[in-house]
């Protein structure tokens, strides 16, 4: 059985960041970390400065508590699994409306999709494409904290040291089936492009 880090993305989980903002999705996202996907009219996408820090971005249609599709790049060390690897990242991401305390930000997501009562476990692992290249494709299933089942399905593929993934998230009952369609179709529409360098500082004046 192999099982994601919980206590790493547990850990993650608690630090601190910007207020999540969702906004609609005008179509095609490119990300600095060298890939693009287009999402279907009617999406909303996680903001870009709440994600950037974990190369990767989320869209949802209703709240990323019934359906989350999410896309990121990852360094690939030997033997890793494209869905444990996506499912990480995606763990860390803000996508719930944070909560102040006296102590700091504290998430919401310990009680939603992202958490965790029964660790992720692969259920299936086949061999399928991700922008013409030679991928997995891996399923996951776990318990939230709710007790409410949730699946997930993960396509990566590894170029180099980089391995890029898109992941579909969503509770097993209903809203799965309902939106795994989609989620093949945003799949399909996956490229890889070259990662936009920051532009260098200016100089000194003369």
């Amino acid at each position: 059985m192999r099982r994601t880090l919980g206590a790493t993305a547990a850990a993650a989980l608690a630090a601190c960041v910007t207020p999540t903002a969702w906004r609609p999705s005008a179509g095609t996202i490119h990300s600095s970390e060298g890939f693009s996907v287009t999402l279907p009219a009617g999406w909303m996408v996680l903001a870009q400065e709440a994600t950037q820090a974990q190369g990767a971005f989320a869209a949802s249609r209703d709240g990323p508590g019934l359906q989350c599709i999410a896309a990121g790049v990852i360094e690939a060390g030997p033997g890793t699994s494209p869905a444990l690897g996506a499912l990480a990242v995606w763990q860390r991401l803000p996508l719930y409306a944070s909560a102040g305390s006296g102590q700091g930000t504290s998430f919401v997501v310990a009680s939603t999709l992202g958490g965790e009562a029964t660790p992720p476990e692969v259920v299936t692992s086949t061999e399928g494409a991700l922008w013409g290249l030679p991928a997995v494709r891996e399923e996951l299933a776990w318990t939230d904290p709710r007790g409410l089942p949730v699946r997930a399905v993960v396509r990566g593929t590894t170029l180099g040291q980089r391995l890029y993934w898109i992941l579909y998230v969503a509770p097993a009952r209903h809203y799965f089936d309902l939106d795994l369609a989609t989620f093949e179709e945003v799949a399909r529409s996956f490229r890889i492009e070259p990662v936009q360098k920051p532009a260098p500082a200016p100089g000194p004046s003369p």
